[in-house]
């Protein structure tokens, strides 16, 4: 697999939208099978915007300040993913909210994913060039070992990420 970090974004959102596409699929009696995959879900998506938080969208803010805002949109896209993951993560599917919840996050994430792929993608890879995105795409490759796998545990790698960042 490729170091390039847009590379390794796009394979998290194939993973990402490959577990809604499962989720869909499920039948509303097999709660062990949504549960499981929508906890699959909160995992992958914490990790994901973990990386993008700590590491990419710096970077992009960095080398595209025209990008600022939408970068500050994307971050409270995150911030509201994240608290519907940690909801969700507390959740089982025979609680009242639970599929509404699911379904509100992975419309959110879906059209998140369409803006990235196809606004920000293209401008960033101009913008940082191959050997800077195969240079970030190591230390994401790096720091997704220690992420947080649950919404609930960003508050002390958050820090731990900070320090080995600086």
């Amino acid at each position: 697999m490729s170091n390039d970090a847009i590379v390794l974004l796009r394979e998290d959102h194939k993973e990402v939208r490959r577990l809604f596409r499962e989720y869909r699929g499920l039948a509303d009696g097999d709660d062990g099978a949504r549960h499981r995959t929508v906890q699959k879900i909160v995992e992958e998506l914490t990790v994901h915007t973990y990386l993008e938080d700590e590491l990419v969208y710096p970077r992009i803010r960095q080398e595209l300040p025209g990008l600022a805002e939408e970068m500050d949109r994307a971050e409270q896209e995150h911030h509201v993913a994240d608290l519907l993951c940690e909801e969700l993560s507390r959740m089982t599917p025979d609680d009242e909210g639970y599929d509404a919840k699911t379904a509100v996050l992975i419309d959110a994430v879906e059209r998140h994913i369409e803006q990235e792929e196809a606004d920000w993608f293209p401008m960033v890879r101009a913008a940082l060039g191959r050997t800077e995105l195969r240079e970030l795409g190591e230390r994401m490759q790096a720091v997704r070992e220690t992420a947080p796998r649950r919404p609930t545990a960003g508050g002390v790698l958050h820090r731990i990420a900070d320090a080995l960042e600086g």
